[in-house]
């Protein structure tokens, strides 16, 4: 069958363990690999490597943890629904990580080495229908509109950089604004080691591993 979202009526159970999803049309397949099947009830799930990423990890969990859609989050049940136009990917990115806006908000203190640079770290990933800056009309799930606009932005989205504090690193609110919360998805300006290697191949490759595809519309 096709079109089948594993959150919208999996409860848990065994009962249909049997349904699969084909790729089909053949040129459905992900990017990297042959034409195949999955069994829809199993929701393939990618680990951030925090020992080595710590930054990178950290902002996703609190996101994941802390806000009122839980994006990405298993216990939750609230998958990220992969999003495959990359025109709209890009426009997303803008939205939320303008040119300079890493280099302006953070701290050069989380950077790892001379080679590295600040970066600024979306999550929900503008990949996904998850993305607060992708607005319903584009398909987004969770837009976050600034009051007064219409437009979502990084600027409704929780805003944070990481800083050196004693021997650890942390995660600092921006302009000493706290978060309530609320919000339905975060921005940080992060080593852009931690940023790129968290993801990069890694997950290029889960991705070819677990046949995953451009979503359809997902359930809000």
């Amino acid at each position: 069958m096709t079109g089948y979202q594993w959150s919208l009526d999996y409860d848990g159970g065994t009962e249909d363990l049997d349904r699969i999803r084909c790729d089909t049309p053949a040129a459905d397949a992900p990017a990297g690999s042959v034409p195949g099947c999955v069994f829809v009830n199993v929701a393939p799930t990618y680990t951030f490597n925090a020992k080595a990423f710590p930054q990178a990890a950290a902002r996703a969990c609190l996101i994941q943890k802390a806000t009122v859609k839980h994006p990405g989050s298993m216990v939750d049940q609230k998958p990220l629904y992969y999003m495959g136009d990359e025109s709209q990917n890009n426009r997303s990115r803008t939205r939320i990580c303008p040119t300079g806006w890493a280099a302006t908000n953070g701290d050069p203190s989380a950077l790892v080495d001379a080679g590295d640079t600040l970066n600024c770290d979306e999550f929900a990933f503008a990949s996904s229908y998850n993305s607060g800056v992708m607005s319903s009309t584009e398909g987004g799930i969770n837009p976050a509109i600034p009051p007064g606009k219409t437009t979502p932005s990084g600027d409704a989205c929780i805003s944070m950089y990481a800083k050196k504090h004693g021997s650890m690193i942390h995660l600092f609110s921006q302009n000493g604004a706290d978060p309530t919360f609320n919000e339905v998805c975060g921005r940080a300006a992060i080593s852009g080691m931690h940023n790129q290697e968290s993801m990069g191949g890694h997950f290029a490759n889960f991705m070819k591993q677990m046949r995953i595809a451009n979503t359809l519309r997902p359930p809000p």
